[in-house]
């Protein structure tokens, strides 16, 4: 075996590392990230609300402590499923343009719909509806309705 042989398998196995390290296991990580998202939308898709939104005013809703604890896990899972999603949207920047670019998936509108929903679950209305419309559309995942 010749050096040359030895010192091109070795540049060869170097890019290969670097092409898993830096793009193939952030992709993966996107697609773990879009399936965690569509559990949690079904986990907490009848979770309750603590109000009510009725014209403009916000009408209060009586929540046992199971119900509001529920109700919170709700909003935080949103919350840190979105600051996982601009995470990626941020630090993986070479998965991030083969996900956006040849994929069409937008990490950091999807990221920015998470947390408009970790937002807006307290509160029955139309917002919090589209909210879970807008990130399924995002994601391209179908609702169970």
């Amino acid at each position: 075996m010749s050096w040359s042989g030895f010192l091109l398998g070795a540049i060869g196995a170097m890019f290969a590392w670097l092409a898993v390290e830096f793009v193939g296991r952030p992709f993966r990580r996107f697609f773990d990230l879009r399936g965690e998202v569509s559990r949690r939308l079904t986990q907490f898709g009848n979770v309750p609300a603590r109000g009510k939104l009725v014209g403009s005013e916000v009408e209060v809703i009586k929540l046992s402590p199971a119900q509001d604890a529920r109700l919170t896990e709700a909003e935080n899972v949103y919350r840190d499923l979105a600051s996982q999603m601009r995470g990626f949207a941020s630090a993986e920047w070479l998965a991030e343009l083969i996900v956006r670019y040849v994929l069409r998936f937008n990490a950091h509108e999807i990221s920015k719909a998470l947390i408009g929903l970790s937002n807006e679950i307290p509160t029955y209305g139309p917002r919090r509806d589209q909210l879970k419309k807008d990130i399924q559309a995002l994601l391209r995942i179908h609702a169970l309705n």
